[in-house]
């Protein structure tokens, strides 16, 4: 396991800092393609949703709430490429149509 920069001792940090310093841009290319690529892992939700989450989530034998709402944003994600793909199909016109009547709270017979 790493240490942390902060738990080395004053000469291990030097060390460290001198090595960063002598690097070419190139090995930084390299570190990063070789880095894990990933987005920030938290979502900021107010405690009474976690709550109901974490109970809808016990009820559909899931361990962890995060993993059903990851399912359930990926379920989401493909119904709207989905849609997308459909009204890509339509002419503008009656697509403008169709996102005018939804603004307005009207239903589309075609959607």
């Amino acid at each position: 396991m790493k240490k942390r920069f902060s738990s080395l001792t004053k000469a291990e940090q030097e060390k460290i800092e001198a090595k960063y310093h002598r690097m070419k841009p190139e090995d930084f290319d390299e570190q990063r393609a070789h880095a894990k690529h990933h987005s920030p892992d938290a979502i900021r939700l107010p405690r009474d949703l976690i709550t109901v989450l974490q109970a809808m989530a016990q009820l559909e034998g899931e361990t962890h709430y995060q993993a059903m709402v990851t399912k359930w944003i990926k379920e989401r994600l493909q119904q709207e490429a989905r849609l997308a793909r459909k009204y890509a199909k339509l002419p503008l016109p009656e697509l403008l149509a169709i996102l005018k009547g939804q603004e307005s709270g009207k239903t589309s017979a075609r959607a």
